[in-house]
């Protein structure tokens, strides 16, 4: 007994549109990413005290500490702009905003 191979069944219209729609959604958030925003982080050193809430509350790690105690901004590209460690800041020492197109660089 030999093992008949079945055909693969040719694909419709309609599925190779499905098809070419997923390439295209996929072009298009990676177009999007590229278009994200940018923001910038900044410090007042005269007013931090170094707690460290400002790193404990970033989401996306964007804040460590260093050897010195205080906090510094340690992966920029991954700030997202949620402000969390400006709005737990209890000093008032960290501000968030967003880079204007003129700043932001593309490499």
């Amino acid at each position: 007994m030999t093992a008949k191979r079945k055909a693969k069944p040719k694909k419709t219209k309609s599925e190779k549109d499905k098809i070419a729609k997923k390439a295209e959604v996929k072009d298009n958030k990676a177009k999007t990413k590229a278009q994200k925003k940018q923001f910038a982080v900044e410090f007042y050193r005269d007013w931090c005290k170094g707690c460290g809430i400002c790193v404990a509350f970033c989401p996306e790690d964007v804040l460590a500490m260093n050897e010195k105690g205080e906090p510094e901004i340690a992966k920029p590209e991954r700030c997202i702009g949620c402000a969390w460690c400006e709005i737990r800041c209890p000093d008032f020492a960290v501000r968030v905003e967003e880079k204007k197109e003129e700043e932001v660089c593309e490499a």
